[in-house]
């Protein structure tokens, strides 16, 4: 199902299509003085800042490995993981995260237990730290609970996935490796074994107290990157946003948009920003051109670093490339799953 909402015979029409309702709701073509009035200068300041994330992807990525016990330099990363956060988004299969996994494993000597276990933490637990902290923003600038409780609810968020594997909650051997020991009889022991491998090595980085911090803080940084990107982006359309009203609204798109399965979310997160936009009392149309603009200075900038970044590792793989390092790392997983004792572990 998600393959195919990946196609671009499925996401395309679909993104045209909520791109539409977004021009159609703001009017956007009758509004040609909001882009004449555009200072340019915080425009520019938010293109340059979208240079940041990529080097802080590496180095959440590299403290992960290191907590794993398998340290990665960080310059090594910065491609990497430039490259997977952006090139999922456009292929079926996290095509991307494959790749990752196998260069990580021949370049570095990670075996695939490890490197899916940081990914995996680096994908859910980062988008739970996303939509949790954005709901909590949203909730501290609407002032619909007290201040304290805000603060609480934070310390809880950041430290819950933590507290989870430490109470024994397990959520891949209870939702995943149980469903298949049930379904399967039995037939599948060395798959089951390695997603309990995996979910081992997952919960002592997060019952790691340092660790948790590191990568939550890490973390926290991005989303502030992407916060004053939208306050910068509204204050050249003379529009005054707090950061943390900022926070709130991109933090809770980017989830709409990574729940829609659409690439970069396209459509859906536009919608949603520009409606807790229309919320915070931007007009329609201009809220439409600064969801538009974090399109041009953000989006699109990432997207080409990404492109850049498959090229160029793509160049430095023998033949096959990355698509080849994609099936060598399906090709692995199935042996780490199967039990091969060849496989590094």
């Amino acid at each position: 199902m998600v393959s195919r909402l990946r196609s671009p015979l499925v996401w395309g029409p679909i993104s045209l299509a909520l791109f539409a309702v977004v021009i159609w709701r703001s009017h956007l073509w009758e509004s040609g003085s909001v882009f004449a009035t555009t200072r340019p200068g915080p425009l520019v300041a938010a293109l340059l800042l979208t240079l940041i994330p990529p080097v802080l992807w590496a180095v959440r990525s590299s403290a992960l490995l290191a907590a794993s016990g398998r340290p990665v330099p960080i310059p090594a990363l910065v491609p990497m993981t430039t490259f997977a956060n952006t090139i999922n988004n456009l292929t079926p299969g996290s095509a991307g995260e494959l790749a990752r996994l196998y260069l990580l494993r021949a370049h570095h000597g990670v075996d695939y237990a490890t490197g899916g276990a940081v990914i995996l933490i680096e994908r859910v637990v980062a988008i739970g730290y996303l939509a949790g902290s954005a709901l909590l923003a949203w909730v501290a600038v609407q002032r619909t609970l007290p201040g304290w409780l805000v603060a609480l609810l934070s310390i809880l968020l950041v430290a819950g996935p933590g507290i989870a594997y430490r109470l024994g909650l397990r959520p891949i051997a209870w939702f995943i490796a149980y469903p298949l020991r049930r379904v399967g009889g039995g037939r599948w022991p060395g798959a089951i074994a390695g997603l309990l491998a995996a979910e081992h090595r997952i919960g002592r980085v997060l019952t790691d107290p340092r660790s948790v911090a590191r990568f939550a803080f890490v973390t926290a940084l991005i989303f502030a990157i992407g916060a004053v990107q939208v306050v910068l982006i509204a204050s050249a359309f003379e529009v005054t946003l707090s950061p943390l009203a900022a926070w709130g609204a991109l933090g809770l798109s980017i989830t709409a948009g990574v729940l829609s399965f659409l690439p970069f979310g396209l459509g859906a997160a536009d919608l949603v920003l520009v409606a807790l936009l229309g919320v915070l009392g931007v007009e329609p149309a201009t809220a439409a051109a600064i969801a538009f603009s974090y399109r041009l200075v953000s989006t699109l900038p990432t997207a080409l670093l990404g492109v850049a970044s498959y090229a160029w590792l793509s160049a430095r793989l023998p033949a096959g490339g990355l698509d080849g390092a994609a099936d060598a790392a399906r090709s692995g997983l199935g042996a780490v799953a199967a039990g091969d004792p060849d496989q590094p572990g």
